[in-house]
């Protein structure tokens, strides 16, 4: 196992005193990279992350670096962490990266977003300013935070991305972290790092400390799904991806097909979900039918976030166009719900409309979406019709002791 210079730092939280180790992958390319911490000596599973590395673009040009919601989290197309034997205890992978960092990220404070998590997670700006009682705008200013500018002072939390860390304490029988990066097609521009990443690793200096007491851990891992609206912009279909599992938070969010190039959530005139479980209609009314219930489920059962659903506050408002990122040239604002189309200016509406319902139960046999809106999907579908993308917290649960990973929904 390669490692850095030794000590970064000792110090202590909770009591207890600690030393950063800063370890290097034990291999390292443009697509993939690997860490192994050896068994033996306890660490902090919450403060597990990537760090002190950059980039920079690698066509060579002035061309700025610039993310979408998910910040640098978006270079990521599968994180996971096994056991030292290789089984897989919880990764996250495709949409889930990207849907769920952004969630994650737009929950942070406002004064946070526009300060620390801005520079160290790169997200596109989560953050406002309010210079008077009827004017909001962005923080964001153009040619700011550039991601090629940033030196090596970007961050990556691997407990923000991994639910098992968050429901364990202290790790003391090892684990093999794999991080594989997207293709640059995927992301619409070209980078390398300017270093390869380390990662830091915060060990126990008490030598009474231990790993956590109980050989089985239970923690929510995240399983998703999407579904592609070819011709009809309303669907009833069938959720098999999620059978015999037990499901906490179902969020979901529509991230278009054609001109939205950071895949973006949107918002959908007319856009309306139903769920309905073993012939059961779980929400009441007509489901979710409006940006306003909406934006209170999300808050309600993920919690608050920043500037998600901002069309709520702007409908019926006349020339309101909504808040403006210089840097992306996005209007987050909703498409012209007049003819679907986009809206003047040539910027696609994005309004970072994230939705999200409490189910907390398990799905014997049978789970039903019903989804629509009022948004023509164009002639040719497959290439122009939008796709809706589900993000369900399923539980799981991982016994160290003899190495299996089980659903808890499972018999």
């Amino acid at each position: 196992m390669s490692s850095g210079p030794g000590a970064l730092a000792t110090g202590g939280f909770s009591g207890m005193e600690y030393q950063t180790i800063l370890m290097d992958p034990q291999s390292f390319s443009s697509t993939r990279m690997v860490f192994r911490i050896e068994p033996g000596r306890p660490f902090f599973a919450k403060r597990l992350r990537i760090c002190n590395f950059g980039l920079s673009n690698a066509v060579g040009n002035s061309d700025q670096v610039y993310f979408n919601h998910a910040g640098v989290y978006s270079l990521i197309s599968k994180i996971s962490i096994n056991n030292l034997s290789g089984t897989e205890i919880d990764h996250l992978t495709g949409n889930g990266v990207d849907g769920m960092m952004g969630i994650r990220l737009l929950q942070m404070p406002n004064g946070a977003e526009f300060s620390i998590n801005r520079q160290l997670s790169q997200q596109m700006c989560n953050s406002i300013f309010c210079p008077s009682y009827s004017q909001t705008t962005l923080t964001e200013k153009i040619t700011a935070d550039d991601a090629a500018r940033m030196g090596n002072s970007l961050y990556i939390d691997i407990a923000s991305m991994l639910t098992y860390l968050q429901a364990r304490t202290v790790i003391d029988e090892g684990l093999t972290i794999i991080v594989e990066f997207k293709d640059y097609a995927a992301l619409g521009y070209s980078y390398s790092f300017t270093r390869p990443p380390a990662l830091a690793v915060d060990f126990c200096l008490d030598p009474n400390m231990k790993g956590d007491v109980g050989p089985e851990f239970g923690f929510s891992t995240i399983v998703d799904d999407r579904i592609l609206l070819q011709n009809s912009p309303s669907f009833e279909r069938r959720l098999q991806s999620f059978y015999n599992m037990y499901l906490r938070n179902l969020y979901y969010y529509n991230q278009g097909r054609s001109n939205n190039t950071l895949r973006l959530p949107l918002s959908r005139p007319g856009e309306r979900l139903e769920l309905t479980i073993n012939g059961l209609k779980l929400l009441p009314l007509k489901g979710i039918d409006s940006d306003a219930k909406k934006m209170a489920f999300l808050n309600d059962f993920a919690g608050k976030s920043s500037i998600t659903h901002y069309a709520s506050y702007v409908d019926g408002i006349n020339a309101v166009e909504g808040l403006y990122n210089p840097n992306l040239g996005l209007k987050y604002s909703q498409l012209n719900t007049t003819n679907g189309t986009t809206p003047t200016g040539g910027a696609l509406g994005a309004v970072f409309s994230y939705g999200c319902v409490r189910l907390d139960q398990a799905i014997g046999a049978d789970l039903t979406l019903s989804y629509g809106s009022a948004m023509t999907q164009g002639a040719a579908g497959v290439t122009d019709g939008d796709t809706l993308v589900l993000l369900a917290e399923v539980m799981r649960a991982y016994n160290k002791q003899t190495g299996l990973v089980r659903f808890v929904g499972q018999m």
